[in-house]
């Protein structure tokens, strides 16, 4: 039983790994990538951010954030700008197809996570403090990428 509750487990990071790797439409005509949605989700939660400050949030460095903000600017999806007053910065904001991006990839995870969601309602609180408690001495072995 615990052996086929592993191989369950990693089967699950297979999935989420090969859905990461899949580049997708959110609703503007644009197949993007995982680096691409992460990064349009961010600067939704980190209004008129400087790419020192959207790299930080990410955990990458700020020439990863400017090579995918390049993308993005070239597919309408964001857009760069200087404040009043500070040459050195630059920041970026959604236009109104990076925020359809937004929405859409917060449906696609609602759609994804829906029936797991369903089930878990359905868990009493000790089912849930075990399942936490398996994916956290899971997490302590796994190294970051």
């Amino acid at each position: 039983m615990k052996v086929e509750l592993m191989e369950r487990i990693y089967l699950l990071i297979n999935s989420f790994n090969a859905e990461s790797k899949q580049a997708r439409d959110y609703g503007t005509g644009d197949l993007l990538h995982h680096s691409e949605v992460h990064l349009i989700v961010a600067m939704f939660n980190h209004k008129d951010a400087n790419a020192s400050e959207l790299a930080h949030a990410l955990g990458v460095t700020n020439g990863a954030v400017t090579q995918v903000a390049n993308k993005l600017v070239k597919k309408g999806l964001i857009e760069r700008y200087k404040e009043k007053g500070n040459k050195k910065d630059t920041f970026f904001r959604l236009t109104k197809q990076g925020e359809t991006v937004y929405y859409g990839h917060e449906r696609h995870h609602e759609e994804m996570h829906a029936d797991a969601i369903k089930f878990m309602d359905s868990l009493n609180e000790n089912d849930v403090k075990v399942i936490i408690a398996l994916f956290d001495k899971l997490t302590e072995k796994m190294p970051l990428c």
